[in-house]
């Protein structure tokens, strides 16, 4: 039944002051289908592999999914993995070959030497990264990327190349989330911002002129009557819905921040399915957290356990700051602070939507936490997927799977 229909408004009511029922909800491939982000890692590594002067492959145009799989979640790392991967594959096929850190001028190397296409099988290495990742890493698998390319390089390559093709992969790896100095990330971004909006952005010039993917290729997964009942049920506190996202957007409500990037792609997502009046905690917000506590960014995007604290706090209070700070004040200092300290004594029930088994661990790994300091909570995990790697996975975290975010929500 929905949201404990057949109990009376009665009984609820009186449920209501003892119960927190939290809706964690993910955006892509739950609320929506990322059509745009699907489009823009595609035509990036196209633009890529005809600027080594290769043919255009669709050998990768089903990885992006085992990349999310694993727990691979941002194109930007999925890029900067893929272009290196192409990298190797060339290095393997050129002797003595000599790269500098510059992206520029290693694909116009390879582009000039007149290599054939190589094909390179990004499914299999996202499954090599994810497999390499320590448990400190899952906020950045670009940290344990490297690792897996060394061991490739070690038994493929020639010796003489080996220093050159690893000062390269060190520039595209450790600056995959840096827009400034990642040619992948910026390339990705005008795809997937389009031009105008990536100028508007960032403050620098556009690599090319494009129109908005996100704009002309994401679609609404959940339905408009689905929305309405979740927005009726968060009015009458029947739950308590945010959404729970590692896509970049802007700051907390509220805040102005002209000192550092932030990209509205997370409102633009929850503005397509009409979900814009409930608290969101994406990767801006977790950003500025991070920065207004002196902290690493990188380190608090799910699956960091501040990111789904932080997102329950927003959920019960209806303030995004207030969560933020709650959740930071939490693990840091360990002291439950409002409005995470109102779940002493009431019984915390969290519902998440995701289509990654690593976020659901996160949660579940929060609750814990929670309960060693008094706060009585249960997990419902509802896995969305249709990819069987996906599946498989979100399995093993205990998910109840569902093939959309509709039929999860009715279940």
């Amino acid at each position: 039944m929905w949201f404990d229909i057949g109990v009376s408004r009665k009984r609820a009511a009186a449920e209501k002051a003892l119960r927190h029922n939290v809706y964690l909800l993910d955006i892509d491939n739950v609320l929506i289908y990322p059509g745009g982000y699907r489009e823009s890692f595609s035509r990036t590594i196209d633009h890529l592999l005809r600027a080594m002067g290769w043919e255009d492959s669709n050998s990768y145009h089903s990885s992006a999914q085992v990349f999310e799989a694993h727990g691979i979640t941002n194109e930007w790392d999925m890029s900067a993995i893929c272009l290196s991967g192409l990298f190797v594959a060339a290095a393997q096929k050129i002797p003595d070959v000599s790269f500098s850190d510059s992206v520029l001028d290693a694909l116009e190397i390879v582009k000039t030497l007149g290599l054939p296409t190589q094909e390179v099988n990004f499914s299999q290495l996202a499954r090599k990264v994810a497999a390499e990742m320590k448990p400190y890493e899952t906020h950045l698998p670009t940290l344990a990327a490297p690792r897996v390319f060394d061991r490739i390089i070690r038994s493929t390559c020639d010796p003489k190349s080996h220093e050159s093709i690893n000062v390269l992969l060190d520039h595209i790896l450790s600056n995959a989330r840096d827009i400034e100095r990642s040619r992948t990330m910026s390339i990705f971004q005008n795809y997937a911002l389009g031009s105008a909006n990536f100028v508007k952005t960032y403050a620098m010039p556009s690599p090319f002129e494009t129109s908005s993917l996100i704009v002309e290729h994401d679609l609404p997964v959940l339905s408009t009557n689905n929305c309405e009942r979740l927005l009726s049920a968060s009015v009458n506190k029947e739950i308590r819905p945010v959404v729970f996202t590692a896509r970049p957007s802007l700051p907390p409500g509220g805040v102005r921040d002209d000192v550092h990037y932030y990209s509205p792609e997370a409102e633009l997502a929850v503005e397509l399915v009409g979900l814009d009046s409930i608290p969101l905690i994406a990767s801006g917000r977790t950003e500025w957290l991070a920065w207004k506590t002196g902290n690493d960014p990188h380190t608090f995007i799910k699956p960091a356990p501040v990111h789904a604290l932080a997102a329950i706090g927003a959920a019960i209070s209806g303030d995004e700051i207030a969560g933020l700070m709650a959740a930071h004040i939490f693990l840091d200092k360990a002291l439950l602070s409002s409005p995470l300290s109102d779940l002493v004594g009431s019984d915390l029930h969290v519902t998440v939507f995701e289509d990654s088994a690593r976020s659901i661990d996160s949660v579940s790994k929060v609750l814990d936490l929670l309960r060693e300091f008094g706060v009585q909570s249960s997990l419902s995990a509802k896995g969305i997927a249709v990819n069987h790697e996906k599946r498989m996975l979100l399995n093993k975290s205990g998910a109840t799977l569902f093939d959309d975010v509709n039929d999860a929500i009715i279940a």
